[in-house]
Order: structure tokens, then C-alpha cells, then sequence
């Protein structure tokens, strides 16, 4: 059940990830590179309508949670009276309006930055409720919940804008143009890392140091694997920035270039997958 929890989870912050932060960069390479030839984003409707159906999964399985009885999965009555009665409930009820308006707004080809509030908002969404609020000190949700949205924008950023960018190398864009997009991502990207890297390391402490109880194995160890794919990430990051985009011009670099933001974004939602899962164990006992 478990696996299943995370799943709908992973699938959930990963899909508003990618469409955040391809939002994000689209605004951005529209403002600073208007002649570039941005690839059509057909992928973005599939990816709104399964984050609308993870959303709803994941609402059934913490009702049923709630329930203490797996049946309040698909109980019409118990869901409206969990959608009403609970806070992740209400979240849900406002969480949905806005998948909503964001699959219209993919349908509809509403401008970028409507696409990024959305999208944005319902990414932020999930730290009201997450291990970070709720071990806020003197019990100010707010602390811990600001910390956990920053990370989790300044992670869809860096993941969606690495969808972006793996496009634009498949769609064989000019070396310059090319050049120009990446180091317009490397540069907000960079400011990005940064903040993720610091409300990551905010939130672990938050997490394991406001808790009461002995800290649990099993998250630590996910929490390490976490930690050791965002490095990963990182290194192949400066690797890209500082010895592969300047030799941009020469043959074979693209793909290799290529090559690397393919494995970077791979890893990237493979850690999505794992903050979910903590998302899900408890930190202490």
C-alpha cells in the first residue's frame, strides 16, 4: 500500500515540477532570446491530467488512512466527509479547483506565467501539510511550511527546466542559440541550487531536530540516498556549466552535453521519488 502512496505521490510533484519550472524557463527565454525557436510543450496536457488523477489517488489514500479502513478509498460519503473535515482535505478541495484551471490553461494555451502561478501553487501546496510544518518550532507551521514551498519551487525549477532544455537539444537548435539557452537556465539555475540546497538542509534539521523520539533508520537512509543523488546532480551541473558548454562549439560536445542533462534529469526524478517516500515515513518514533 505503501509503494502505492508513494507512487501517486512521486507522480504528482514530479509532474507540477516539470510543468513549473518549464513554465519558468519559458518566460525566461521568451524575455531574454526572442528569436529562438522554442519547441512546442505537447507533452504539457498528459502530464496536467495525470497530476490531476495522482492528486486524487493520493486524497483517497490518506482518507482511507484517516478511516483506519481501506473501503473509505472509494466510499463517496467518507471521501466528502474527509474533503470537509480534515486539513489535507480542504488543501485537496482547493488543490483540485487549481489542477483544473491548470489543465484548462494547457488546453487553452494560457500565457506562461499563468501556467507557473498554477502549476507553482499547487507544487507549494503540499508543504502546508508536510513533515516540515508540523515539526515548525514553538509549533509555527508557518516556519517549516515556507521552508518545504521554497524547496519544493526551487526543485521544480531546476527539474522542469532540465525538461526544457533536454528539448531543445533533441530539436537540434543552433549551437549558438543553444549556448545561449543553457547559460540563461545555469544562471537562475545556479540561484535555484542554492536555495534548494539550503531549505533541504533547514528542513532535515527542522525534521529530525523538533521531533521527539529517536530518529528512525529507515528515513535516515532514504534521506542519505536523497542527499547523494542531489550531489550527483550538482557535480554533473558544473561539470555541464564549466567544461562542456564552452567547448560547445566543437564536435560531439552537444551530445555529450546532452547526454549529461538526460542523466541529470534522471536523477533528479528518481529524487523526487525518494522525497515522497519521506514525505510518507515518520521521521522518528
Amino acid at each position: 500500500m505503501i509503494a502505492l502512496f508513494a507512487a501517486a505521490r512521486w507522480l504528482y510533484e514530479a509532474g507540477l515540477m516539470a510543468l513549473f519550472g518549464d513554465a519558468g524557463l519559458r518566460m525566461l527565454l521568451r524575455a531574454r532570446m526572442p528569436g529562438l525557436d522554442v519547441p512546442r510543450g505537447g507533452w504539457r496536457l498528459i502530464a496536467a491530467l495525470m497530476v490531476l488523477a495522482a492528486a486524487m489517488l493520493w486524497f483517497s489514500f490518506v482518507s482511507a488512512q484517516m478511516a483506519g479502513d481501506p473501503r473509505a478509498m472509494t466510499d463517496p460519503g467518507l471521501l466528502w466527509l474527509a474533503a470537509r473535515q480534515s486539513l489535507f482535505g480542504q488543501i485537496f478541495l482547493v488543490r483540485l479547483a487549481l489542477l483544473v484551471l491548470l489543465c484548462a490553461g494547457v488546453v487553452f494555451q494560457w500565457r506562461e506565467s499563468g501556467l507557473a502561478l498554477l502549476s507553482g501553487a499547487a507544487l507549494v501546496l503540499i508543504s502546508a501539510t508536510s513533515h516540515a510544518a508540523a515539526a515548525s518550532p514553538a509549533h509555527f507551521t508557518a516556519i517549516g511550511a515556507t521552508s518545504d514551498g521554497l524547496h519544493l519551487l526551487t526543485g521544480g525549477f531546476w527539474i522542469g527546466g532540465l525538461v526544457l532544455l533536454a528539448m531543445l537539444f533533441a530539436h537540434r537548435t543552433e549551437p549558438v542559440l543553444l549556448a545561449g539557452a543553457t547559460n540563461l537556465f545555469a544562471e537562475w539555475g545556479m540561484i535555484a541550487v542554492m536555495v534548494l540546497i539550503l531549505t533541504g538542509m533547514l528542513n532535515a534539521a527542522t525534521i529530525l531536530l523538533g521531533g521527539a523520539g529517536r530518529d528512525t533508520g529507515l528515513y535516515l537512509a532514504v534521506l542519505g540516498a536523497k542527499l547523494a543523488l542531489v550531489l550527483a546532480m550538482v557535480t554533473l551541473a558544473l561539470i555541464n556549466h564549466f567544461r562542456l558548454l564552452p567547448r560547445l562549439a566543437k564536435r560531439g560536445t552537444a551530445d555529450r552535453l546532452f547526454w549529461h542533462i538526460r542523466w541529470e534529469l534522471g536523477l533528479g526524478l528518481v529524487a523526487v521519488g525518494l522525497a515522497a517516500l519521506l514525505g510518507l515515513l515518520p521521521p522518528t518514533l
